[in-house]
């Protein structure tokens, strides 16, 4: 979820590895335009919706989320596999709190060195872990964050 140029370009590589993403702008509409939005639109496997996250749903997994949306106002659950948070410089980490990711008494998400979170399949890095507070120790966090999420997609995919 976001509606940056960063929330674009993720769902462009999460696009290479998984069947479907749905990419959920969040705040507003996408501002992307150019070529990154005809990438983005020449994808059939990648769905714009309009709208916002409400909730993050799943037990131990995440299997749904609710979202909001933007025109009519309603509320529906879309089955998903996996969350990925792109929101540019801002943490917003209160979504995923309540979505059980365990967080700090700063409100920072909690991982291994492996940028892994509490639950299975949901992954930080950057600013929202509260790390180096550095671009370049979000750059390492977040490469180590996008092979772990990619290996588990590919054994989700895989059935292993």
């Amino acid at each position: 979820m976001g509606n940056s140029e960063e929330a674009a370009i993720e769902a462009l590589n999460l696009s290479e590895i998984a069947e479907h993403v749905l990419l959920v702008p969040h705040e507003g509409d996408l501002k992307v335009e150019g070529t990154l939005l005809e990438r983005l639109k020449g994808k059939s496997n990648i769905e714009i919706f309009n709208g916002k996250v409400t909730a993050i749903l799943g037990a131990q997994i995440v299997n749904a989320i609710k979202v909001l949306d933007a025109k009519a106002q309603t509320e529906s659950e879309k089955q998903v596999k996996g969350v990925f948070i792109a929101l540019g410089s801002v943490p917003l980490t209160a979504i995923v709190k309540n979505a059980g990711v365990t967080v700090d008494r700063n409100g920072c998400l909690q991982v291994d060195r492996q940028q892994k979170t509490n639950i299975e399949g949901v992954y930080a890095a950057g600013d929202c872990t509260c790390g180096g507070m550095q671009v370049v120790t979000a750059a390492g966090e977040g490469a180590m964050a996008a092979m772990r999420a990619s290996a588990y997609v590919r054994k989700l995919k895989s059935g292993a």
